[in-house]
């Protein structure tokens, strides 16, 4: 079981929002101020702030944890954020227009009771998007072979991208496109690639054993600055719609 509310504090030190997510975001949403967004399991609210810097949205935030909360409201005391999970979110019926989630649907434990959760809170025409890795491309990430057993386990926790469509389907949402970005050709072992390993900001290195995570950061420290192939690694985005 992984202590979110132990990793708030370290979160932010090496992670951030993704401009060009949300620049694919607008390219289909097209943001204005009556925009009316929700991001689902928002962490210490880093898009969510984003959205609502660049594009002045109606934005709000549902996550579980208190830590991850009390962290986003430290550092954006402005942000509306709500505790809620998959099986409630503190909304009316068909309040939002957009929904997103970006690297949240593995910490999932019911896909189905979360589809229906955000249905209910979309708009008609409403949308959501899942930012997301398929299985294939989580056994393309180089640094597994830093440690041996990372893919198996995000494997397990991860529902692969026609889980997720099947289980959106089954609650009435429709498949509008599955989004497949590719990385760049290569990547760079960085210092904060290696700050992240070493506090454990992404939680997969949580659930390694002792061991094994300290020697994969010993060897990943004496590559710094190697030259990777990214090995066709890459992320998924799968956009749904409410009928």
């Amino acid at each position: 079981m992984i202590d979110y509310n132990a990793a708030a504090k370290s979160y932010d030190n090496t992670r951030s929002a993704s401009k060009q997510s949300i620049a694919l975001f607008d390219s289909v949403i097209h943001f204005s101020s009556s925009t009316t967004v929700l991001d689902f399991g928002c962490g210490t609210g880093n898009y969510l702030h984003l959205i609502q810097t660049v594009y002045d949205c109606e934005c709000r935030g549902v996550e579980p944890s208190e830590g991850m909360r009390a962290k986003a409201k430290e550092k954006n005391p402005e942000l509306v954020i709500e505790p809620g999970d998959h099986s409630r979110i503190p909304y009316p019926d068909d309040f939002f227009d957009f929904a997103y989630m970006t690297d949240v649907i593995h910490h999932v434990p019911d896909l189905g009771q979360m589809f229906q959760e955000i249905k209910r809170v979309l708009k008609q025409k409403g949308k959501l998007c899942i930012a997301t890795q398929s299985h294939t491309q989580i056994e393309k990430r180089f640094f597994n072979h830093y440690f041996p057993s990372l893919s198996e386990i995000e494997k397990r926790r991860y529902p692969d991208v026609e889980g997720i469509i099947s289980n959106a389907k089954a609650t009435g949402l429709d498949l509008m496109s599955v989004v497949v970005r590719p990385y760049p050709d290569t990547s760079v072992i960085s210092p904060a690639l290696v700050r992240t390993a070493e506090e454990k900001n992404w939680s997969m290195f949580r659930l390694l054993g002792d061991e094994e995570h300290a020697s994969g950061l010993e060897r990943l420290k004496s590559d710094l600055g190697k030259v990777c192939e990214s090995e066709g690694a890459g992320d998924s985005l799968i956009w749904l719609e409410k009928a």
